[in-house]
């Protein structure tokens, strides 16, 4: 993470207070969460009262546009100016290390901009990622377009995924690892004789109980506009009952987050258990994990979203829980990888939560899951991040 300058005394009057107040909200945002962060928090972190705030800044909500566009813009720079796809990627892995706080708030906090900021957020995101394409189009002629497109979302996510946890390499190796897996996702041959994949939700396969549809529909709002904005009125009127009424089901509305992040959970270690129960090899077992977790991922967005970005809404016990079972969860994936791979065990690890974030950002990207064969595409990308392929042995 960049290193928030210590702010200036009070009473003091500096030229960049509005950077300095940017700087600490957007820190602030990335820490606690959008909706945990007052405009007093950020005035008590910048030593002003917050009047002074008011004058720079008319909202929170303001606060949180320029946060997000000031990182989109450290890349926007970038793609304008670099010299060809090595520097373009370089430059970008340098720059996701010195402010890893994009991702988080555009995957976890840009939910809650109004419609009109967030429709402007994405355009600038878009304008990022159409550069990037033009630099891989440029080392690959012929390379068809939606390709390209994929292939430059998958190398940002690959990038910013460095800023949803705190392992840390020295600066010269992390720069060189980012550097490594953007070329492998940037030249990588997507297939296009494959199936084409609705994105639609894996039907179940009995019918669901009321506790079920209120999990179901919960899940969703809180994928869509984030825990905190999401109150027992909406979950009840999601499933055309009184919000009153699902106390009967559930003592609070963070126990049926916690349900649901349980839920989720549970159907990535239950599909793991049977891949490495088969006690095929490394390679072959940890593939087999990667489709699941895409197959997963496709169909069960709004769970994996959810489980990725709201676990510090969850209670102490329930939040140390969930984030044991991430942890045993991603040491399996990082111990079949150091087992047919010379990788140490921080870049392991690093490339392990790449290959999460990736998958997790393009699965909720509406035009990426509109892709013909979306799901087959992704899981070759998330393959080759952790040198894979979608092989006969895997496939069989």
């Amino acid at each position: 993470m960049s290193r928030v300058e210590d702010p200036p005394a009070r009473g003091t009057r500096p030229r960049n207070r509005r950077e300095i107040i940017l700087q600490a909200a957007g820190e602030l945002f990335y820490r606690r969460g959008y909706p945990n962060v007052s405009m007093s928090d950020i005035a008590r972190e910048t030593n002003v009262g917050a009047s002074a705030i008011y004058r720079h800044f008319h909202s929170k909500s303001e606060l949180l546009v320029e946060a997000i566009q000031s990182g989109i813009a450290s890349y926007q720079t970038i793609v304008d100016q670099a010299t060809d796809l090595d520097d373009v990627l370089r430059q970008s892995a340098e720059c996701a290390l010195e402010n890893r706080t994009l991702g988080v708030l555009w995957q976890r906090e840009a939910r809650n901009l109004d419609l009109v900021d967030l429709k402007l957020m994405r355009e600038r995101l878009s304008s990022v990622t159409r550069g990037l394409s033009r630099f891989i189009t440029d080392a690959r002629p012929g390379i068809d377009r939606t390709d390209t497109d994929l292939l430059a979302w998958c190398t940002m996510g690959a990038l910013v995924s460095v800023g949803f946890h705190s392992l840390s390499l020295p600066r010269d190796e992390y720069v060189d690892l980012l550097v490594a897996i953007s070329h492998i996702i940037v030249g990588l041959d997507l297939r296009h004789d494959v199936e084409v994949a609705t994105g639609g939700e894996r039907p179940q396969d009995d019918p669901e109980s009321r506790r079920d549809v209120l999990v179901s529909h919960a899940t969703q709002l809180f994928a869509e506009r984030g825990y905190g904005a999401v109150g027992i009125d909406d979950i009840g009127d999601s499933v055309g009952i009184a919000g009153p009424s699902i106390y009967s089901h559930f003592e609070s509305k963070q126990k049926i987050l916690a349900e649901a992040v349980t839920r989720g959970n549970e159907v990535l270690r239950s599909e793991a258990t049977v891949v490495l129960e088969a006690g095929e090899t490394p390679q072959v077992t940890l593939g087999r994990l990667v489709a699941s977790f895409v197959g997963v991922a496709v169909h069960n967005r709004f769970v994996i979203r959810i489980v990725m970005s709201e676990l510090d809404q969850l209670e102490p016990v329930d939040r140390d829980y969930a984030r044991r079972e991430q942890r045993e969860y991603i040491d399996t994936w990082c111990a079949l990888l150091r087992q047919y791979t010379d990788v140490e065990q921080v870049a392991a690890r690093i490339r392990v939560q790449a290959v999460l974030l990736v998958v997790n950002d393009a699965v909720q990207t509406p035009h990426l899951r509109s892709q013909p064969g979306f799901e087959a595409r992704l899981r070759d990308v998330a393959l080759a991040m952790l040198g894979l392929t979608w092989s006969v042995p895997l496939d069989s």
